[in-house]
């Protein structure tokens, strides 16, 4: 009948153990996609090492398809043990980033946060992003069914939640968080935010697309 609304139902998230899952992201309900993996060993060694050696450390650099991303390294940091397997995983991460949305170019920040870089619950105005945490405690995010959201357009008020409703993105997970900016996805981007500073400082990789 004309003048009806359809409804949409809250956003999910969906977990898998394999990279098709990624793929998930385009679905209406989706706002968070995570792919559930572990790293290799000389990712985890060179991440760890990488974290102590840089103290605090954040570099951009946006790259286009046949670039390599060890640009993305301080030149001390290409000598470090573990630096190849490193840069071949955040390279495959980028390519299958290409893959799912076909960037003129993407991206790619690096951080080394040793305290909060983002402490309060916020969404991202950008269509998506994606997030690995090499080392360190990974982003928190928040249920559908657990946010606040405003009645009208506007900042996302603070989020009165139980510390034990708090999700945990894993160490080394590839996660694609769908923003505010995807086409129809308005009011519905997920709700996340750094940790608390903990007992080791955190090493982060985030992609976007670059227009």
């Amino acid at each position: 009948m004309s003048g009806e609304t359809t409804e949409l139902s809250l956003p999910i998230a969906v977990h898998g153990g394999k990279a098709e899952c990624l793929t998930e992201i385009f679905r209406e309900e989706v706002n968070l996609v995570v792919w559930e993996r572990r790293l290799v060993s000389g990712c985890i060694g060179f991440s760890n090492r990488f974290v102590q050696e840089a103290g605090v450390f954040e570099r951009f650099i946006g790259i286009e398809a046949g670039e390599n991303v060890e640009q993305i390294l301080p030149a001390w940091a290409l000598e470090l043990p573990g630096v190849q397997p490193w840069l071949a995983d955040v390279s495959e991460i980028v390519e299958m980033f290409r893959c799912l949305f076909e960037p003129a170019a993407v991206g790619l920040r690096l951080h080394v946060l040793p305290s909060t870089m983002c402490p309060r619950f916020h969404t991202d105005r950008v269509p998506a992003r994606l997030l690995v945490t090499y080392a360190g405690r990974g982003t928190e995010w928040l249920p559908e069914s657990l946010v606040n959201r405003p009645d009208q357009p506007g900042p996302l008020p603070d989020q009165t939640v139980s510390e034990v409703d708090i999700q945990v993105l894993p160490t080394g997970a590839v996660s694609l968080l769908k923003g505010e900016s995807w086409i129809g996805n308005e009011g519905r981007g997920l709700v996340h935010r750094s940790p608390a500073p903990g007992e080791s400082p955190r090493l982060v990789l985030g992609l976007d697309w670059l227009s």
